[in-house]
């Protein structure tokens, strides 16, 4: 008999097997009670189990509910703005292309809503009196608070602030010389100690029932006082707003950093770099080193320079000071004396070896792959934030195009965050001071009419345009697409095309220019009517190649 036998007896086991058989026999009965089982055959299982996404338990491990800790974020998010190459680099790259030198209004009210509701508009009369004005204003320092930053600057801050640290209060006050808007940081708002215990005020904005934002608290200097500025005058104009850069649950009311996905993998990669060149500095401080063999004599070759480094004195074979074979003697004078390099006559069972290490063949492959990653969790391409196109015409034009449409989107993004709500307060200012003539506009906003006052409100903010790689094959390809029954059709207009190009307002172009053709006319220069010849294709390439 076993030790487990006598131990346990055979009797004892079975019953308790038994009784656990039974037990879990009971537990899966009640599971199947519970939750509804089907049979097939002699076997049964349960098919409505909850389901959390984990096919395979312990695969994925207990699932999380993240909880913002909005403050930290905002924290490490510029502290690796400030230490990160990769993080500044890519940030400055997308806030440039996004907002560069500021985005342009081109105004675009629905003349045919406003007509519908008995309003007539000359539309381009409207249309210029606003562009212009709106030009004047935005690129006036005047435009700030402070009288420091134009319009367009206090965009791209904007936009900086709100990537980084997650969201930024915008605030606008109507004063006597007209609309100013003024920036306050994020970490700024924080929740009062007064707070009220009905949920309405969350980390330091208002909100009431409908989840709008009523009010901000604003941390004033050095003080744990709040200032608590509305989000809407009395007349429901909305003053103050955030702008955000990523928003992580509909509930939350503050934003969070658009790095904050990445801010470990660029932390670690600092670190790697770092690692690297400090390494390879290390290394340089000790190119070689003497490798012995078991059957070595254990000699410095090097001996003999020391020596002489130290005492200045010549040594050679006939004072028997530092030995060496005649015949490697007159190998490094023959070497010496025609290479004029340095040679070393090793030592029975040694040799210089060069210190060095793979890691630095790989480091350029790993650094990219890493940058690949955090520019495509920042939605921007790899190519466009280094600025570096080594791709061939097909590779990099995708990746052009794929950032136009991100543009596109951004742009959009933050017209509809921060240039259509300044353009609203904006315009509301210059039509109830008589500076734009808006018909119907004063009596729809008395009465709260939303239909006439958006009507009103349609616009466009454009800015710079992403250069063609080819802008002739694009022009031919657009061109083929028409058709032979179009292909008389115009592709773009002069605002358009001074749109894309930058060149400035096409109003002025072609006024400007009709003044130099009357000019020219005046002064006998004789004008042609024949069309430039363009070749078939300015490159001389084959267009099939």
């Amino acid at each position: 008999m076993g030790l487990i036998d006598k131990m346990f007896p055979r009797a004892s086991r079975m019953a308790k097997l038994e009784s656990k058989i039974e037990s879990q026999s009971k537990i899966l009965k009640s599971v199947e009670a519970y939750y509804g089982a089907a049979s097939y055959g002699q076997y049964s299982y349960v098919i409505s189990l909850p389901y959390d996404g984990e096919k395979n338990l312990g695969e994925m491990g207990p699932p999380r509910q993240y909880y913002m800790d909005y403050p930290r974020l905002r924290a490490r998010s510029w502290q690796s703005f400030i230490e990160s190459d990769i993080t500044q680099t890519v940030i400055k790259k997308f806030v440039m292309w996004v907002v560069g030198t500021g985005l342009r209004l081109q105004c675009e009210p629905e003349s045919e809503i406003l007509r519908e509701e008995g309003i007539s508009l000359d539309s381009e009369a409207f249309n210029e009196s606003v562009e212009r004005r709106w030009k004047l204003w935005s690129n006036s320092k005047g435009a700030s608070v402070s009288d420091m930053m134009t319009l367009n600057s206090i965009a791209k801050e904007a936009k900086k602030n709100a990537i980084i640290g997650g969201d930024v209060l915008v605030r606008l006050k109507f004063t006597d010389e007209g609309l100013k808007v003024q920036l306050i940081d994020g970490s700024h708002i924080t929740q009062p100690i007064q707070a009220n215990l009905d949920g309405r005020i969350r980390h330091g904005v208002e909100v009431d029932e409908n989840g709008k934002h009523v009010a901000f608290y604003v941390r004033k200097p050095n003080s744990i006082e709040h200032e608590k500025v509305l989000a809407r005058t009395k007349d429901g104009q909305e003053v103050a707003f955030l702008v955000y850069g990523m928003r992580y649950r509909i509930d939350d009311t503050r934003g969070v950093p658009l790095v904050s996905v990445v801010l470990e993998t660029l932390s670690k990669l600092d670190r790697y770099k770092e690692a690297t060149v400090g390494s390879a500095e290390e290394r340089a401080k000790i190119p070689y080193f003497i490798e012995h063999d078991l059957g070595s004599t254990g000699e410095n070759p090097l001996t003999d320079n020391m020596a002489r480094a130290f005492s200045g004195v010549g040594y050679d074979n006939a004072d028997g000071k530092l030995p060496i074979t005649d015949d490697g003697k007159r190998l490094a004078d023959k070497v010496a004396a025609t290479t004029n390099k340095q040679t070393f006559n090793m030592p029975p069972g040694s040799r210089i070896v060069s210190l060095d290490t793979k890691n630095d063949l790989y480091f350029k492959e790993f650094y990219d792959t890493n940058i690949n990653i955090i520019c495509a969790a920042l939605c921007i391409p790899p190519d466009v934030a280094r600025s570096m196109y080594n791709s061939n015409f097909s590779a990099s034009r995708a990746a052009l195009k794929d950032w136009e449409h991100s543009l596109k989107v951004e742009r959009g993004d933050l017209t509809e965050q921060f240039y259509g709500k300044v353009y609203d307060s904006w315009l509301f200012y210059q039509v109830f001071n008589d500076k734009i003539n808006a018909p119907g506009y004063v009596s729809a906003y008395l009465r709260k009419d939303k239909i006439i006052l958006d009507a009103y409100s349609c616009a466009r903010f454009v800015g710079d345009q992403v250069p063609h790689i080819d802008p002739y094959k694009e022009a031919m390809a657009e061109r083929l697409k028409l058709g032979e029954t179009g292909k008389n059709i115009p592709l773009t207009t002069v605002e358009d095309a001074c749109e894309r190009l930058d060149t400035g307002d096409s109003d002025s172009i072609v006024k400007q220019y009709s003044e130099e053709m009357k000019q020219s006319i005046d002064l006998g220069i004789p004008m042609s009517n024949e069309p430039i010849a363009v070749p078939a294709n300015p490159d001389g390439l084959n267009p099939n190649e």
